[in-house]
C-alpha cells in the first residue's frame, strides 16, 4: 500500500513540469496575434480605376457644384455697401485634372445712392460664366488640391433702382477673371476656395464685379 502511494506521488512529480511547460507554451489571450482580414475592393470600382480615361462613361466625368462670392460689407460715415452672389455650376472633366463648364449667377448689390444722402440704390443682376479649372497634379505630393482657374462672365440687369427711377434690361460688358485656389483633388466632392483677379475691371467701367473691386474671393463646393 505504501509503495503504491509513493509510486503515485513520484508519477505526479514527474508529470507536473511537463504539463506546466505545455501550459506556458499556449498563447495567452493578450499574446495571441490579431489577424485582420482585408475586404476585397469592389470589382466595379477597381475596374473603373483601371479603365483608360477616354473609355470611362460620360456620366463619370460630369461635375456639379455651387460657388458663393464672399459678401462685401463696408461702412463709411454711416453708409454701407453690401453685395452677394451665388452661382450653381456644372462641368465635365475633359482630362483627369481639367474641368471646363458653365455657371448661372444671381447677384445683388445695395449701396448709398449717388444722388441723395439718404437713399440707396439696389441692383439685381442675372449672369452667366464659362470657366476652366486646372488642377496642378505635379504638386499633389507636396500640396494636393492646388488649382488654376479662368473664366469669362457677363451680367444683365434685372432691376436697378435709385432715387432717379428704375432701369431694367441693361447689359454689362464681358469680364475676364483669372486666379487660383485650393480645394479637394480633381473629381472628388468637397469644398474649395478661389482667389480671382478681374482683369478688365479697372480699364472698362462697363464691367461688373460683385465684390466692388478687381479682387474676388469665392467659396465653392463640388457635389460630385
Amino acid at each position: 500500500m505504501i509503495r503504491s502511494v509513493l509510486a503515485a506521488c513520484l508519477l505526479i512529480l514527474a508529470v507536473t513540469p511537463f504539463a506546466s511547460a505545455q501550459y506556458d507554451s499556449i498563447p495567452r489571450p493578450a499574446e495571441r496575434p490579431v489577424i485582420i482580414q482585408q475586404q476585397p475592393l469592389d470589382e466595379n470600382y477597381q475596374r473603373e480605376q483601371e479603365m483608360p480615361w477616354k473609355a470611362r462613361p460620360f456620366k463619370d466625368k460630369l461635375r456639379y457644384g455651387v460657388n458663393i462670392t464672399t459678401p462685401s460689407l463696408s461702412f463709411f460715415g454711416g453708409s454701407s455697401y453690401f453685395s452677394f452672389d451665388i452661382s450653381p455650376m456644372a462641368g465635365i472633366r475633359v482630362t483627369p485634372t481639367t474641368t471646363t463648364g458653365l455657371g448661372i449667377t444671381y447677384s445683388y448689390t445695395s449701396q448709398p445712392d449717388n444722388y441723395t444722402s439718404r437713399g440707396r440704390q439696389k441692383i439685381s443682376l442675372l449672369g452667366g460664366r464659362l470657366f476652366v479649372q486646372q488642377h496642378l497634379s505635379f504638386l499633389e505630393n507636396v500640396v494636393p488640391g492646388l488649382f488654376l482657374w479662368g473664366e469669362a462672365e457677363q451680367y444683365k440687369v434685372l432691376s436697378f433702382k435709385n432715387s432717379q427711377g428704375k432701369i431694367t434690361g441693361y447689359d454689362f460688358d464681358t469680364g475676364f477673371l483669372v486666379g487660383g485656389g485650393y480645394g479637394v483633388p480633381a473629381g472628388e466632392p468637397g469644398f474649395q476656395i478661389t482667389l480671382l483677379y478681374h482683369a478688365n475691371y479697372n480699364s472698362n467701367p462697363n464691367t461688373y464685379s460683385s465684390s466692388g473691386s478687381p479682387l474676388v474671393i469665392r467659396f465653392g463646393y463640388w457635389f460630385k
